[in-house]
């Protein structure tokens, strides 16, 4: 069983002991021993703060303090009932009758110190549990907005908002369909907080650029009409202001929501850069030539590979070249020709 769990099983006993303390009435003498209730009341509370020791060493801080809360009210309620005691021996009311104030203050902050850790409990195995699927959603949201998409890369430059390249236009419609269509319910209520402002923002600018217009036919862009800032300024102006405002909510809201998920661990680590892979080259002689390049490419009857390039510790030692390579072989060639020249020369003459 969890700490948790076992630290609620305590303080439901606590509350149960607490009750029937409170039901309880004073020993009818000093000299009489200590009432049940108010003993089993204090070896309650102490039952409960060994439980909370085991909180404190594993659960998140924000149980933790829940915890501490409810030790901490049952503590007080237990002090409460043995002071009670103490001030009226033989009293024939209960406890409970005897300080009806401090009755329902006691019993009210245990009972709502009790909520609290049930709700604390509850949200961190929530946000365990739900890590997993959470984090799948992300990676689809960061997959239909890449950081690098041209329409966004175009925005972030907050360049006037004058003329709407159809890139940006279409690259906006078409991330807030997929958004739309692709209903992410994070559990984590500050991602979903920041994934639905990103598909508001997004939802406000494609309204505002649809309030533009296509100079002519062949134009790829949209436009804030020209004439407006002769005909009508104002308009001009404020048109020019909606859409900035709705570029940098875009701007903002994706930047939240892209934080939001790194701070959650949904974001996969920047990756270091890899190295460029070789490329070996089988020249006509048949002597080989590296060269570093991202790829290979061979033409006219030549051969090349491209592989990754070896570590410098782990550098293949260099193949000598063969003694038969082109230049060797044909002069050896000839040299023997020569030479076989001149013994049929001697032998004829010896005829």
């Amino acid at each position: 069983m969890s700490h948790n769990a076992t630290f609620l099983q305590a303080a439901q006993a606590c509350q149960g002991t607490l009750t029937r303390g409170w039901l309880a009435s004073p020993a009818l003498s000093a000299d009489a021993p200590v009432p049940a209730s108010v003993a089993q009341a204090d070896v309650a509370a102490l039952n409960l703060g060994d439980r909370l020791r085991e909180v404190q060493l594993a659960a998140s801080p924000h149980v933790t303090a829940a915890a501490e809360t409810l030790h901490a009210a049952v503590r007080a309620a237990a002090d409460a009932q043995f002071d009670l005691h103490m001030r009226n021996f033989s009293s024939a009311e209960r406890r409970c009758a005897l300080d009806d104030v401090a009755f329902t203050r006691h019993t009210d902050a245990v009972r709502q110190a009790l909520e609290a850790f049930v709700a604390a409990a509850y949200r961190e195995g929530a946000s365990v549990t739900a890590t997993g699927s959470d984090r799948a959603k992300a990676a689809r949201v960061a997959e239909v907005v890449p950081a690098d998409a041209a329409w966004l890369v175009r925005l972030s430059q907050r360049m006037p908002m004058r003329r709407i390249p159809d890139f940006v236009a279409e690259g906006v419609d078409s991330v807030l369909e997929a958004l739309q269509r692709d209903v992410i319910d994070f559990v984590d209520p500050e991602l979903e907080v920041a994934h639905q402002g990103l598909v508001d923002a997004l939802a406000l600018l494609v309204e505002e650029i649809n309030g533009t217009f296509t100079p002519d036919h062949d134009a790829a862009y949209t436009e804030v009409p020209p004439e407006w800032r002769r005909t009508d300024p104002e308009r001009y102006a404020q048109t020019l202001r909606d859409l900035s405002h709705a570029r940098d909510t875009v701007l903002d809201r994706y930047k939240e929501l892209m934080n939001v998920m790194s701070r959650r661990g949904h974001l996969p680590a920047p990756q270091e850069p890899q190295p460029g892979p070789s490329v070996q080259v089988t020249a006509g002689d048949n002597s080989p030539v590296t060269v570093n390049a991202p790829h290979a490419h061979a033409s006219h009857g030549g051969h090349a590979s491209a592989g990754q390039l070896a570590p410098p510790d782990q550098t293949p030692a260099v193949t000598p070249a063969r003694w038969y390579r082109s230049g060797i072989f044909w002069g050896a060639v000839s040299a023997v020709g020569t030479v076989a020249s001149v013994v049929v020369a001697y032998l004829a003459l010896g005829r």
